[in-house]
């Protein structure tokens, strides 16, 4: 819900990340690159936790699932966001949104991945 109410400034910041990552990747700043990563596991290791205190709540799932999509692990991803699926209220107020986050990941994700395929060759 944070995350919808910060709009611009929310997409502002993750396209800010997405560069500083991508230069330091050009840049082979190797431990650049592993704080991104880290903190992205950090972030999964919350939602974990989480998932163990209340496994009925949907919302951890659905975070792992983007993160995991943001680290490429799709299987995994897939995985987190069927559970997401399973438990999410037909009639929750804010499913549209979560459903409509979800898939802006996976096709963010798909973009980047093409972009990277472009500059490879």
């Amino acid at each position: 819900m944070a995350a919808s109410e910060a709009g611009d400034e929310l997409k502002e910041l993750l396209e800010r990340i997405k560069v500083a990552m991508q230069r330091c990747k050009k840049e082979k700043k190797k431990s650049e690159v592993r704080d991104f990563k880290l903190l992205y596991n950090e972030a999964l290791s919350v939602y974990q936790e989480l998932v163990k205190e209340e496994p009925r709540d949907f919302r951890p799932y659905l975070c792992q699932g983007i993160l995991y999509t943001l680290l490429r692990n799709q299987d995994e991803a897939e995985k987190q966001f069927k559970q997401y699926r399973r438990l999410v209220p037909k009639n929750h107020p804010y499913a549209e949104y979560f459903d409509d986050n979800m898939f802006a990941t996976k096709f963010f994700t798909q973009k980047v991945e093409r972009e990277r395929a472009g500059m490879k060759s």
